[in-house]
């Protein structure tokens, strides 16, 4: 008994030790971070130490534990190391070691097999889309796998030995489990090298091992995997190097014992660390912002640490720099509204938001001018998104000569140059853009391909009740109609998906999206007048009977004189993808090559603008020959940005600096004047817009949280366009911490950022528009910040949702 316990302290110390090591390369990895990004001050090594060190005490007594207990079960007599139990196995008889020659490799090989067979399953899986069913697949199919490579690989053994024994008469070490192991150890290692260096980093190049080229994916990042594995290597190495074999053993050999005791205290001082962190992180805030955003183990160990000391469980604690300022109760925390005047500090602010003074509504410049000239009428309206496209784009000043197409349409519209979007990816970016409500005001789901309910009304839904017929062409999983994005529309069309298109694949997808677009553009109109009424994707019998009801009520959209007809009018939504990572090259690409860091992908990145450009250009061509374009009015615009490391990370989706939330959008209107718009707007402007455009009243009972942008399409030369703030809006998901910013004052504006608790960063647009000077430390500027914030906040109904 005393000798497992020995071994136990000896695991847990070992684990203790090289969380010495891990805490130091997390330093370094911070420090490392908070440079790239620029952002912030550096805290002092020190304390960065000693908080990471705190913050790993809990991982490295489990892992010390577990490793402790496993080996204690494996070799329940004594610690040895795989060197010497193989070294014991070659010396043994000639019959045990051709079953441990044969048993070996193929054990090595079946393994490889199933790992290979397990990611292309969940390659397949996941791109069902749907996340909940694809992991279940997963799992069984893993199980299943597991059950016959296992069952083959028994059937193999046999065979295999006798193999080996027929060859040891010529070839004697053909009986070494050392040297059979190795050899195949050295196969897969080399196969596995192979499918890394063939494949693409979608996985679906390079034939069966392909899959591996994953791996080569910049995003993916292994540090915490590798330090928590050094962690388990010191729980594994230490018992073996503080014990002999029995024969060897001294009885008065201090060195375990000595061992277990330095362990015993370097876990004693870490837990104190740890106890230390609970309260000390949150009077330090920056401290803790590093740690939560760029230590790689001790960001997901902070936030056990949080979960586990959240007592109200509102997804808050009042330790380790949560923020929670009253733990005791679920209604408070820093994710909460702050009802203003109320005297309660709800979000934990610091105090309680002001009751807002009474605004006297009145008009503005641009409300009265826009008024006064807006022709009273309805349009056709395509809506073109693109997935993924930053500003980058020549009608935005980029320089390159990344969209003629879309820039030819864009010299005649009103361009909104100062445009974003209300979340850094698609799940939570359009569904809201549709509804004109902002993310956190959505009925959806806590997944990262957010599906959204039928308690939404989406612009398509006013649409087909206005009497439009409404259709859309997607060409990306996440749009089928599971999405809860198709509501409203009579066509959903997904047929531009590419089969077996995954996540984040190598799949081309514009030719196909602008041939389905041109497909569906040929009878936009639908049926005849009287079968216009059909049900949409998803509609219940009540649902179409409220669009036939619309339609034969359609007049009210009318452009005509009293009596006339009602004039036949369509809406469409054309979603193309390609922009998103991964990126790929294109033949006849005009040359993008650059200098500077991620030059590569900038090039291919522009390379697939100009590939989308290209392809658009196609279905705007057509739009233009067609008798109905005088009365067709286009909105274009992003879902979200790129970030190619101006903050330290690539893609977007966890993070919403500028360059993951600014947007290209310009209005085309036929007949409208040309002209830029140089003030902020918002993508929570996209559906009054809309509906305006189609005759109708925009509504005013606070459902729409935007304004229409034809205000600033139709401004007359001599007013000034509306200043408004701009709120950005990411609520937390499985891959996403909380992110919220408010933009406010004269454009471009003071952006402040929220990440949760009480982790502020504040900037000035005007004199640093990439972000790199956190003003946050000048406590008058952020809390006028925050008080703007919290302001706009208590006006939204926020829908709280958890995790399942």
């Amino acid at each position: 008994m005393s000798r497992a316990l020995l071994r136990l302290l000896l695991a847990l110390g070992g684990a203790a030790a090289l969380a010495l090591v891990v805490a130091l390369l997390e330093v370094r990895a911070v420090s490392a971070g908070l440079a790239d990004t620029g952002t912030q001050e550096l805290p002092s090594s020190g304390a960065l130490f000693m908080a990471e060190l705190g913050l790993l005490s809990p991982l490295a007594v489990g892992i010390g534990l577990a490793l402790g207990v496993l080996t204690l079960m494996l070799q329940p007599k004594e610690a040895a190391s795989p060197l010497r139990t193989l070294a014991e196995l070659r010396e043994a008889a000639v019959l045990d070691r051709l079953r441990a020659a044969a048993a070996l490799p193929i054990a090595i090989f079946a393994s490889f097999v199933w790992c290979v067979a397990c990611a292309h399953l969940a390659r397949v899986s996941m791109g069902a889309g749907e996340p909940v069913e694809a992991g279940l697949t997963i799992g069984a199919c893993a199980v299943g796998a597991l059950v016959v490579c296992g069952a083959v690989a028994l059937a193999i053994l046999p065979v295999f030995r006798r193999l080996l024994a027929l060859g040891s008469a010529a070839v004697p070490r053909l009986l070494d489990p050392a040297v059979t192991g190795g050899v195949a150890l050295v196969v897969v290692g080399s196969l596995f090298a192979l499918g890394i260096s063939r494949g693409d980093t979608s996985g679906a190049g390079g034939g069966i091992l392909g899959i591996f080229g994953v791996l080569k994916r910049s995003e993916l990042d292994l540090r915490p995997v590798l330090n928590a594995a050094i962690i388990a290597l010191g729980a594994f190495v230490l018992p073996i190097a503080l014990s002999r074999p029995a024969d060897e053993r001294s009885a008065k050999d201090p060195r375990p014992l000595v061992g277990a005791a330095f362990g015993l205290l370097l876990h004693v001082a870490m837990i104190v660390l740890c106890v230390r962190a609970a309260s000390h992180l949150g009077d330090a805030p920056e401290l803790a912002l590093a740690l939560e955003k760029h230590a790689p183990l001790g960001k997901p160990s902070l936030a056990l640490l949080r979960r586990a000391t959240d007592r109200d469980k509102d997804g808050f604690s009042a330790k380790f720099g949560g923020g929670d300022c009253n733990d005791g109760d679920a209604r408070v925390n820093p994710n909460a509204v702050d009802i203003p005047g109320n005297g309660i500090d709800e979000d934990c602010s610091g105090a309680d938001t002001p009751a807002p003074e009474p605004m006297p509504i009145a008009l503005t410049s641009a409300d009265a001018g826009a008024a006064r000239s807006k022709p009273k009428r309805s349009y056709n309206v395509i809506l073109l998104t693109v997935d993924t496209l930053r500003p980058d784009l020549g009608f935005m000043k980029y320089g390159k000569e990344t969209s003629p197409n879309l820039d030819k349409l864009a010299e005649k519209s009103t361009i909104f140059e100062s445009a974003y979007s209300m979340a850094s990816y698609t799940g939570k970016s359009v569904g809201p853009m549709l509804i004109g409500k902002y993310p956190s005001e959505t009925f959806t789901d806590f997944s990262h391909f957010n599906t959204y309910s039928g308690k939404n009304v989406m612009v398509a839904e006013r649409a087909r009740d206005a009497g439009y017929h409404t259709l859309a062409g997607m060409c990306h999983w996440y749009f089928r109609p599971s999405s809860g994005l198709a509501q409203g529309f009579q066509v959903w069309d997904t047929s531009a998906i590419p089969p077996g298109m995954s996540d984040n694949d190598t799949s081309i997808t514009s030719e196909r999206m602008a041939d389905l677009a041109l497909k569906l553009l040929q009878r936009p109109f639908g049926e005849e007048p009287s079968q216009r009424g059909a049900t949409d994707a998803g509609a219940d019998d009540a649902g179409a009977d409220e669009a036939g009801a619309a339609d034969a009520g359609a007049d009210a959209a009318s452009d005509g004189a009293e009596g006339e007809a009602a004039p036949r009018r369509f809406f469409a939504w054309f979603h193309f993808f390609d922009p998103h990572a991964q990126y790929v090259a294109h033949q006849g690409s005009p040359d993008f090559s650059g200098k500077g860091g991620f030059a590569t992908s900038r090039a291919l990145y522009n390379q697939e603008i100009w590939y989308t450009d290209k392809h658009i250009g196609r279905v705007l061509d057509y739009i233009a020959s067609q008798t109905w374009a005088e009365d067709t009015a286009v909105v274009m615009t992003a879902d979200h940005g790129e970030a190619f490391y101006e903050h330290g990370m690539l893609f977007h989706g966890s993070e919403i600096w500028n360059e993951l939330v600014q947007v290209p959008l310009f209005v085309y209107v036929p007949g409208a004047e040309a002209r830029r718009v140089p003030v902020k707007r918002s993508h929570i402007d996209v559906v009054p817009t809309i509906i305006e455009l189609m005759g109708l009243e925009v509504p005013d009972d606070g459902e729409l949280r935007g304004k229409s942008l034809l205000a600033d399409v139709y401004l007359p030369n001599d007013a000034e366009h509306e200043e408004r703030d701009v709120y950005v809006d990411m609520p937390a998901g499985p891959f996403n911490g909380l992110r919220r910013a408010i933009i406010t004052g004269p454009s471009p504006g003071m952006k402040l950022i929220h990440s949760g608790g009480y982790n502020y960063q504040l900037f000035d647009l005007a004199s640093d528009p990439e972000e790199k000077k956190d003003l946050a430390r000048d406590k008058e500027k952020r809390d006028e910040a925050i008080a703007r914030m919290n302001a706009f906040r208590a006006r939204l109904k926020e829908i709280e949702v958890k995790p399942k």
